[in-house]
């Protein structure tokens, strides 16, 4: 990841640890004090024991607060709910603890690249402070992780309402959009995950087309986008996920199967499965419209980003953990016809919000142009196709989903759909926008059974 101060007059200034030896103190991470239940005493923090300290993906920003330069941490797990502020040069530390540094090799390398001359206390001091907080990948956190019963429903009362009858209401109201025409059986669909009520039509056009054949499955593969960072192209788990009108069972057999003997550990990045909403909005829908939701099983995954094949293009599969992935992915499903695929995708982010410029309604005409290009080579089926529509212009749309729907589609190698719906959610004076489709591939033979 990048460091955010590299220069060095900036780190001469604020780093001097005869001019600031308190940069280390534990108010630079807002907490509050450890207690007991039914107890007031504040209880020893936790120490740290990591030889080789690895942290967690945090979500970083840089802030001022009264003249002062800090940057704060969001948890996109949510196992810490407040957001963390730091110093700058903490930051920077932790950005070397990935596990594979010991402490005296981050200290060696705090002096080596900005000229620090950081003592064992110090070090220890902010560990201890990040293992309060859960922030470190270590027993702590994976302990945390492995206890929870479910994967919680982690954007009810936010995105959508917690309380289930609310919720039967709010999913049937971005239901009631205009369906067209009888609905052919169709085994796979991309659904958008963009805001629920900002993407209604195409969310309700695609789960109004599958409504009526929700009971010829008894399986839901649902490939999600990973927001955050991960390590790795994949990410399984074995969590059944709850939504606030039940629990969907996760099929933990699958997830067994498809985990072994893969050339990378696809529950490392575990903890982006916690705070992702990709795959949690189409279970949501699945859960309310399932005639016996307790007689189907999930495979939730998150996909990683493929920009890098963008940007430098390359195919997927020339990386060996994709290869080996999507391999094994089609050999675990191969005999398993009750399966319907959903990849839960957006496409293009564009404008201000995404590092850009305004946008004018040619910049929109063209843009619309652009993502029917790849919708066509997609809705024929053709991951690669596909693909090189996005390299042509290196990645510049920003899809959010090429991952998702190049897996989908070189897996299940589907006859050619159609697309259901297409539209640009653009923000007030067309600042943005966020483009989303949804599209159907019919069943072989025209039955999912």
């Amino acid at each position: 990841m990048k460091i955010l101060f590299p220069q060095a007059e900036n780190l001469s200034i604020m780093f001097d640890f005869q001019k600031n030896a308190d940069c280390f103190s534990p108010n630079h991470l807002t907490r509050k004090p450890r207690e007991s239940p039914g107890q007031t005493e504040i209880l020893p923090m936790p120490q740290c024991s990591d030889d080789k300290p690895r942290v967690r993906w945090m979500q970083p920003q840089i802030l001022q607060i009264k003249g002062e330069t800090f940057v704060s941490l969001r948890d996109p797990a949510g196992i810490q709910a407040e957001v963390l502020l730091i110093s700058p040069l903490a930051y920077q530390l932790t950005q070397l603890m990935n596990g594979a540094l010991s402490r005296p090799q981050i200290i060696r390398q705090a002096e080596r690249r900005w000229g620090i001359q950081l003592q064992p206390q110090q070090l220890d001091q902010l560990l201890n402070s990040l293992e309060e907080r859960y922030v470190l990948d270590n027993q702590t956190s994976r302990g945390y992780l492995r206890d929870l019963p479910t994967r919680p429903a982690a954007h009810a009362g936010g995105a959508y309402p917690a309380r289930p009858e609310e919720l039967k209401i709010f999913l049937d109201d971005l239901l009631a959009y205009p369906q067209v025409g009888p609905t052919e059986p169709s085994h796979a669909y991309f659904i958008p995950h963009i805001d629920l009520t900002r993407g209604q039509p195409s969310y309700a056009l695609a789960w109004n087309h599958l409504r009526p054949h929700l009971d010829d499955y008894d399986l839901f593969v649902i490939l999600g986008i990973s927001h955050a960072y991960s390590e790795h192209p994949y990410i399984l788990t074995r969590k059944n996920f709850e939504t606030p009108l039940g629990t969907l069972n996760t099929a933990q057999d699958l997830v067994e199967q498809l985990a072994q003997d893969l050339p990378f550990d696809p529950f490392l990045d575990e903890f982006n499965q916690l705070g992702e909403h990709s795959i949690e909005f189409q279970l949501v829908f699945l859960q309310h419209l399932c005639p016996r939701p307790e007689k189907v099983r999930i495979l939730p995954m998150l996909c990683g980003s493929f920009q890098e094949c963008l940007e430098q293009p390359q195919w997927p599969e020339d990386n060996p953990h994709i290869a080996a992935f999507l391999q094994r992915l089609q050999s675990v499903l191969a005999q398993r016809p009750r399966t319907c695929w959903i990849a839960s995708v957006d496409l293009a982010h564009v404008g201000q919000r995404f590092g850009g410029p305004a946008l004018s309604p040619p910049d929109l005409e063209k843009l619309a142009q652009r993502d029917h290009e790849s919708m066509v080579q997609a809705a024929a089926g053709d991951a690669r196709g596909f693909l090189a529509t996005l390299q042509d212009d290196r990645g510049q749309r920003n899809y959010c989903g090429t991952s998702a729907i190049y897996s989908l589609l070189q897996v299940l190698r589907p006859q050619p759909g159609k697309v259901l719906h297409y539209q640009q959610c653009n923000e007030p004076q067309l600042t943005s926008t966020v483009t989303v489709a949804s599209v159907s591939f019919p069943s072989p033979n025209g039955s999912a059974s």
